[in-house]
Formats: C-alpha cells, structure tokens, sequence
C-alpha cells in the first residue's frame, strides 16, 4: 500500500486541491447526503478557514441562491404567459378559419392572420425556450421583478 502515500514533497495548487476535494466530497455524498453546520465549520477549521469567513461565504451563497430561484420564477412565468398567449391564438384562429370558409370569399385572409400571428408567437416562444441571458432577458426580469416588488 506504498502507493497511496503521497511524495512528502509534493505541492498542489489551490485550483488542484479544490478539484481533488470536490471529487471526494461528491464521493462521500453517496454515504451522507447533508452535511451539518458543524461538519462544515469542522472542515473549514482543518482548511484554515476562518468561521468569519464561513459565514460570509454562506451569506454570499444565500443571496446567490435566491437569485437562481427568483430567475426559476421569472421563467416559470414567462411559459406560462406564453401558454396562455399561444391558447388564445388557437382559439381565435378555431374561429377565423371556420368563418373565413364559410363566408365564400376567394382570398383566404384567415390564413394571413395565422401565419403572421403564429410568426409572432414562434418568436416569443424562441425567447421563452431559448433566450435566457442577454440584455433583453436581464430587461425583462427587471421588470418583472420590480412588479412583483410593488
């Protein structure tokens, strides 16, 4: 078992020990799935980190987390606006295409209001599903969340 000893001369990075106990943290995950307060200030006493810095490190992680979750209600949102955008689109074109036949008009003007309508709501759609950063999405978040503030 001579080869599980390290060299006592061997250095690693800040980035390299990070990596190294990332994979033995995700290891040891599938023992303990939660670690306590006391496990993490105990690891970060072994680490030399100071609990002043736990603690903002947490409180940065706090804030952090409430912003995924803010953008993970912002987009929950927009699909649902989107859901109801495309029902009334088809309950409208239900009812355009049925009178634009029965009417016996040779142009069929229906067709130009489901597809200019339907380009319209394919576009929404690509930003709903697609578009989640950018300058328009961090817009569109603002001001959502500055309604939701009010």
């Amino acid at each position: 078992m001579d080869f599980l000893k390290p060299p006592s001369t061997h250095a690693y990075s800040q980035e390299d020990v990070r990596e190294i106990l990332n994979i033995a943290m995700a290891d040891r995950s599938t023992l303990d799935s939660e670690l306590s307060h006391p496990q993490l200030l105990e690891i970060a006493q072994e680490l030399s980190i100071s609990p002043e810095t736990i603690k903002l490190a947490k409180s940065q992680w706090l804030s952090q987390q409430q912003v995924i979750k803010k953008h993970q209600d912002f987009d929950l949102y927009r699909r649902s606006k989107l859901q109801d955008r495309f029902g009334k689109y088809a309950i409208v074109n239900a009812c355009l295409i049925p009178i634009n036949f029965f009417t016996g008009f040779g142009v069929p003007w229906s067709l130009y209001i489901l597809t200019s309508w339907g380009i319209v709501r394919g576009v929404a759609a690509w930003r709903v599903f697609f578009q989640r950063q950018g300058y328009s999405y961090d817009r569109a978040f603002q001001k959502w969340d500055e309604r939701q503030k009010a």
